[in-house]
């Protein structure tokens, strides 16, 4: 395996495992998320813009998974304390090659990213039933932060 930054080479790729995320969220919340493509635009502007990649993880020239990163900025309101901070947006592994570390190593590069940036830190949203998802970045030092809380009506 390895881990690099994509190039425009894997959207085709990238676009697929795109798919099965999007699959995946619309079965663990079916009333807010549903099986889509993801838009071609988004994923080269990602990949050319310079604050942001897409580290793919890569087994035989296919793509495993992916992981997208972001530089960002703590928003500037007098009671936050700034920081820039890297946030992870969206990570995937395929179904055929889960449970092999593929998901550790891309948490591992992002983690280089950020530090390689200077950034002070780095942050991810995962929805609340992803308990899979959840262990691991549990086991990788993440930590809860915050809970968004809905009332549905």
């Amino acid at each position: 395996m390895k881990i690099k930054i994509a190039t425009v080479d894997e959207i085709e790729q990238i676009e697929i495992l795109y798919q099965e995320l999007f699959l995946e969220m619309s079965i663990l919340q079916p009333n807010y998320w549903k099986p889509a493509k993801q838009d071609v635009e988004f994923i080269k502007n990602t990949i050319n813009e310079k604050g942001s990649d897409i580290l793919i993880a890569e087994i035989n020239t296919q793509v495993a998974g992916f992981l997208l990163v972001q530089e960002t900025t703590t928003p500037p309101y007098s009671c936050l304390v700034q920081h820039k901070y890297a946030f992870i947006t969206d990570v995937i592994v395929g179904k055929s090659f889960q449970n092999q570390g593929i998901g550790s190593a891309l948490l591992l590069e992002a983690k280089n990213w950020a530090q390689d940036r200077n950034l002070d830190y780095l942050e991810l949203s995962v929805l609340a039933e992803n308990t899979g998802a959840i262990s691991l970045y549990e086991k990788h030092g993440f930590k809860d932060m915050n809970h968004t809380m809905r009332l549905e009506f």
